[in-house]
């Protein structure tokens, strides 16, 4: 079990596993840290781990926010260069479908299956055990494929967060990176991820005035029917909405 935390840490400072004690997480040309997780530019910032030994059925948790879907972004990409021993957890092309993706050497598995979030948090499980693979999206199972295979027990040259084994064939995470745990050995069940979401399963609203036009309401684009409309004037712009002091303000439905 490892579990790299990256809410609430130092920007420029590499961010250890807290479980195993040992394999630091380096932050590379700049991401930037805050409560959150650490916020990758999806230009040229990642993070590398030091490398380990690992392999067999293997489990994964994030907890991630894309900002942009870049060509075949990685989350992580754990291998020893292209097409070698990876293990890799993607979006599709500019897409927001989920790519889970093993490799055993140059042969690999894979399963695409619904969606990452835009611009919004995602919590994502991904197991591999014998032929099964598996995907959760904020607790619930999304996918699977019966006739995957277990990556190979070794160690393998890159673990890296944010990038692509590939290098410039493959662009850089946009987002946000809440945390990242992996199991090695362990396949998670269903009640294992309940749990593990259990802490993000609370009442979630989001209304989004960046962008908005004046004059009409906002819904809340997590539950999909409660309205925000303006009173008297606010207005809209790429920013956010405006309110004058003087008598501008919203009203949410009940």
């Amino acid at each position: 079990h490892h579990f790299w935390d990256f809410r609430g840490c130092t920007t420029g400072a590499g961010v250890t596993d807290s479980i195993a004690g040992d394999l630091v997480a380096t932050p590379m040309n700049g991401p930037t840290c805050s409560a959150d997780g650490i916020a990758l530019d999806g230009n040229n910032d990642y993070l590398d781990i030091d490398d380990w030994e690992w392999g067999g059925a293997t489990s994964f948790e994030v907890y991630v926010k894309y900002d942009t879907f870049n060509n075949w972004s990685r989350v992580f990409d754990f291998g020893s260069g292209t097409d070698s021993d990876n293990v890799h957890l993607a979006n599709v092309g500019t897409t927001s479908t989920i790519r889970w993706k093993v490799y055993q050497g140059s042969t690999s598995k894979e399963l695409q299956t619904s969606n990452f979030y835009s611009a919004t948090w995602t919590h994502v499980v991904v197991s591999i055990k014998d032929t099964t693979m598996n995907v959760y999206i904020n607790g619930v199972h999304v996918g699977t494929k019966t006739d995957g295979h277990e990556p190979n027990v070794l160690t393998r040259t890159n673990h890296i967060i944010g990038a692509s084994d590939w290098g410039s064939m493959n662009e850089f995470f946009d987002g946000t990176i809440g945390y990242l745990k992996m199991w090695h050995g362990v396949e998670l069940t269903a009640s294992d991820v309940t749990s593990l979401y259990a802490p993000h399963n609370t009442a979630h609203h989001f209304w989004d005035f960046r962008g908005c036009t004046t004059g009409a309401g906002v819904t809340d684009s997590i539950a999909g029917d409660l309205v925000a409309t303006p009173m008297n004037g606010p207005t809209c712009s790429a920013d956010g909405i405006a309110l004058d002091g003087n008598n501008d303000y919203l009203d949410i439905d009940d």
